[in-house]
């Protein structure tokens, strides 16, 4: 679903908002530690107090500065895009990104909180860091998949897509899968190694879709399967000099003992899908009164 510019830059507007709020409750905590006597004497009487106050402002500093690269590469964005609709799937990715990042500072905060050299503690946890790596590869690369799918405009939220034997509308795309709602209301949840592994169609991005139609003649009505395919073309002239119909073709499909079977089939645009769809009916049903 391609999603509406105002509407995103609404989204980014109260993020913007929001970081403001704590860039104020940044300041309020660095600046109080160096300007406050009271809290310069807590601080120095009380190391664990000063532990977390240092652990809180590396969370904020932190925080604040992925919120500012977010919201500039966002800004970028949407300058860039021209149209008055953009794909989210870039917005998405460039959200998931920084809240992996801020979720690595929310714990090196943590180990500060608590005395804990990060450095320290990675380094003493580099077997069991390689042993988790190991047992986690497949989840490792369904989020790497997962970026690749939000970093790409070959579908997006809203998007009909056919993966496998699966079609529905995309609902959601996550680091881990991909949801898409079929027509009977179920959700398929596909993981993203899956989505880039096979073959995906994107039947929202077609300019066009194949039509067919089925119809059984008599056989003591006279038809000649060129002559039908003729005017039928001479019908949609105007519509094939648009490029709204194009690859008219006719077909026998069977021959039974008092009736053949014929089938139309022609490419048409999905916006006059419908239109199209009413006047192939209406051109045969003439044919048939014709003979």
């Amino acid at each position: 679903m391609e999603i509406q510019k105002s509407l995103i830059q609404t989204i980014e507007s109260k993020k913007k908002r929001v970081f403001i709020l704590k860039l104020v409750i940044y300041l309020i905590f660095l600046l109080g530690a160096k300007f406050i006597p009271e809290v310069q004497f807590y601080l120095s009487k009380f190391s664990g107090l000063n532990s977390i106050h240092r652990a809180i402002l590396f969370l904020l500093g932190g925080n604040i500065l992925i919120s500012l690269g977010r919201i500039f590469t966002a800004r970028i964005y949407l300058r860039k895009t021209m149209d008055e609709k953009v794909h989210g799937n870039f917005l998405i990715g460039i959200t998931w990104i920084s809240n992996i990042l801020n979720s690595v500072v929310f714990v090196i905060a943590l180990m500060l909180a608590f005395d804990i050299q990060p450095l320290e503690f990675l380094t003493s946890l580099t077997i069991v860091a390689a042993a988790i790596a190991i047992l986690t590869k497949d989840y490792v690369n369904n989020i790497i998949n997962g970026l690749i799918i939000m970093f790409t405009d070959q579908f997006s939220l809203g998007d009909t897509i056919k993966i496998g034997e699966n079609t529905g509308v995309i609902e959601d795309i996550t680091l881990l899968n991909v949801v898409i709602k079929k027509d009977d209301g179920y959700k398929t949840i596909i993981p993203n190694n899956l989505v880039l592994g096979v073959q995906v169609t994107n039947l929202s991005r077609l300019d066009h879709r194949k039509v067919d139609f089925q119809m059984e003649l008599p056989h003591h009505l006279k038809f000649n399967l060129a002559e039908i395919e003729s005017n039928l073309i001479a019908g949609f002239e105007k519509r094939i000099k648009k490029k709204e119909v194009a690859n008219i073709k006719v077909e026998l499909i069977a021959i039974q003992k008092e009736v053949f079977t014929i089938k139309v089939s022609l490419e048409s645009s999905l916006t006059k899908e419908n239109q199209i769809k009413s006047e192939l009916h209406q051109s045969l049903l003439n044919l048939l009164n014709e003979n």
